[in-house]
């Protein structure tokens, strides 16, 4: 059988979310399927890390870049030599398809907060998203949570919806060396927008602070939108010393940061996933998660969790996370969650799938 796949989120410097999870599957795909053939297609030449090419596996690139989607795809599916089935591992399918499409859809937080998004964007991800899933043959998905979303929202039949969930791949090494040798700290990441509750971290974090002062919050991640409130709660709350923010981090660095992190905490609103939280268990560090969306289903009793519109509750997990028995509970209890999410597992069941459509 030969596979199309638009590999463009993969494709991509600064993977983050579902960058990472099309880049993950690609690679694993690659190294556990040479029964079918696979075509992937670029809108730019593929990056080094991506899958070498070989007998099973071809790279299509082409443009123009403008609408690359819903003109430039189509229009090669149909002139180009046709795969047996096309894939999109992003929200967006072509316009137009002759053959048979499926798509990956990662969450629907555009629905239940339109206002975090610009009109621009808000009117693509609701039409072309809604499209996507009207003309897919199937749908993948990332958690069982966002499986039921999808089958309440659009009136999709369950069994046209699989999930696959993400893995973890630890790095060969870890930088030994900790980051923050003087200040134990607690560590966020991720696209700074207002999903992810930043300023009630912030909040909790001030009021912990006040009789825990060798403590710092490190924040990582790219500034994405709407996201002055933040830096207006840490000077409203005079945290500039004991708040430290850093930009797009490197994998290595990622790994370091995770490591030697009182705990990592998620104060989402909403995540479709949540592949922070399973590199952190990964590593034995453990994890403050919010109670919502999919997150509980990823984390089960591996975290603490907590309403992320309390604070008096991340306070108590803040409190207990630093006294060693309980530390040393997650600590354990980490690894053993994350054992349970795998890339090849990823790969494999996507293979599955294909096999079985």
């Amino acid at each position: 059988m030969i596979i199309g796949i638009d590999g463009n989120e993969a494709n991509n410097d600064h993977r983050v979310g579902i960058g990472q999870y099309a880049y993950q599957l690609l690679r694993h795909i690659h190294q556990q399927d040479s029964q079918n053939k696979y075509s992937i297609y670029l809108k730019t030449a593929p990056l080094p890390d991506l899958p070498p090419a070989s007998s099973h596996w071809h790279y299509r690139v082409f443009g123009p870049h403008k609408l690359w989607t819903r003109l430039a795809l189509p229009l090669h599916l149909f002139i180009g030599p046709k795969p047996d089935l096309f894939i999109s591992l992003g929200h967006y399918t072509p316009l137009f398809s002759p053959s048979p499409v499926i798509c990956a859809i990662m969450d629907l937080g555009f629905l239940h907060y339109p206002e975090q998004f610009t009109p621009k964007d808000l009117y693509q991800l609701k039409n072309w998203t809604k499209n996507s899933i009207k003309h897919s043959t199937h749908i993948i998905t990332i958690s069982e949570f966002t499986k039921k979303e999808i089958a309440d929202i659009y009136h999709i039949p369950l069994d046209k919806i699989s999930v696959i969930y993400p893995g973890v791949e630890l790095p060969a090494a870890i930088d030994t060396e900790n980051p923050f040798p003087h200040h134990p700290y607690f560590l966020s990441l991720g696209t700074l927008k207002p999903s992810k509750n930043i300023p009630f971290l912030i909040q909790a974090f001030a009021q912990f602070h006040q009789t825990h002062r060798r403590y710092k919050l490190v924040i990582t991640g790219k500034k994405g939108w709407l996201y002055d409130e933040i830096f207006a709660t840490v000077s409203q709350l005079n945290l500039q010393d004991d708040i430290v923010f850093m930009d797009y981090i490197t994998e290595s660095f990622k790994w370091s940061l995770l490591k030697h992190a009182q705990a990592l905490i998620i104060p989402s609103l909403y995540e479709g996933f949540g592949i922070p939280a399973i590199e952190a268990m990964a590593v034995g560090t453990p994890v403050l998660s919010s109670n919502a969306a999919s997150l509980p289903e990823v984390i089960d009793r591996a975290g603490i969790l907590f309403d992320p519109t309390n604070l008096t509750d991340l306070l108590t997990a803040m409190t207990s996370i630093i006294k060693p028995g309980i530390y040393q509970k997650y600590s354990r209890l980490g690894p053993q969650r994350s054992a349970t999410f795998s890339w090849d597992k990823a790969a494999l069941n996507f293979i599955k799938l294909l096999k079985a459509l």
